[in-house]
């Protein structure tokens, strides 16, 4: 409708006929509306045998990825730093299970291919690769639930559910080692860490944030004109898995009912405008060429404007 408005016939004058113009204005507000939209930065340092990584990643990082906000790069990487020399422990990744390095090689398989282009953007290659480095993280992590292991067979199977292909994991696990591009990010953020702070470390646009705090609501206020964050926040609970919010009952109904409303209503409104134009193009073409009486608007008054007007 508004494309056929810009497209429509001018008046003799040049000007453009009055819904013509509220069109143009509301395409200049649509296109300030998109320059508005800003691209945000995410960066995720999570210890490989950590619970609150593992905590975190589950709980926050997970439903923000199936939220599926665009204009996002995120960086997410495992982090196994000593905290005293501020580098790698040797051997490292190590075959020795029950630790940081012991955790790392499965990791570092899936997410260092990535390493040199982050902040990278979520496609699905790489959101497939994320989401496994969180089902390893959750095994690795295995005190509650206790049931829990982390064996080859666990990997496999992460990869599995995650579609990344098992043998691009663990045909890489015995010989995986740190690389250039992974450990400059590693110490670049090791940089940045503020003191006192444990792992996960979160970075939003270059600032350390809190890690306590969710995190799709930290990225939406800094996105006010994303429609899928508008979605998103408006849900109430977020659940792990392929849905990316999990509503009661009545929530659910309430939604139903006032989506349907505002649909209506927004129905009724686009139809009664369409009407009013029409009957207004109608008017003034008909006024233009004088098939109808010319007191369409106020301000003509007098008998000098009326003859010139009818001429």
């Amino acid at each position: 409708l508004l494309l056929g408005l810009l497209r429509a016939p001018a008046r003799p004058d040049g000007l453009l006929y009055p819904r013509m113009a509220a069109a143009a204005r509301l395409f200049a507000a649509l296109g300030a509306c998109v320059a508005l939209a800003q691209e945000v930065t995410i960066e995720v340092y999570y210890g490989p045998y950590c619970p609150n990584s593992a905590n975190y990643l589950s709980m926050y990082l997970q439903p923000f990825l199936y939220a599926n906000i665009p204009d996002v790069k995120l960086t997410m990487l495992p982090y196994a730093l000593d905290t005293a020399t501020h580098s790698l422990p040797l051997p490292c990744p190590s075959p020795v299970p029950g630790s940081p390095c012991g955790a790392l090689a499965a990791p570092l398989c899936a997410l260092q291919p990535f390493a040199g282009v982050m902040p990278q953007v979520l496609t699905q290659s790489y959101v497939a690769a994320v989401n496994f480095a969180i089902c390893d993280l959750i095994h690795a992590n295995h005190g509650a639930p206790a049931v829990l292991t982390h064996t080859q067979a666990d990997i496999e199977q992460c990869a599995v559910d995650n579609q990344v292909r098992p043998k691009s994991v663990t045909g890489c696990l015995s010989s995986v080692q740190p690389s250039p591009e992974y450990m400059q990010k590693i110490m670049d953020a090791d940089a940045r860490l503020l003191p006192g702070r444990m792992a996960p470390f979160i970075f939003v646009d270059g600032e350390m944030i809190d890690n306590s705090q969710p995190l799709l609501p930290l990225v939406c206020d800094k996105m006010p004109n994303s429609a899928s964050c508008a979605a998103a926040m408006s849900m109430r609970r977020f659940s792990i898995g392929p849905r990316v919010a999990n509503l009661g009952g009545g929530d659910r109904r309430w939604l139903a009912w006032s989506g349907t409303a505002g649909l209506t209503c927004a129905m009724l409104f686009v139809a009664l405008r369409v009407k009013t134009w029409r009957a207004e193009m109608c008017q003034i073409e008909s006024a233009r060429r004088g098939l109808m009486p010319t007191r369409r608007f106020n301000d003509f008054d007098g008998d000098e404007e009326d003859a010139s007007l009818a001429e």
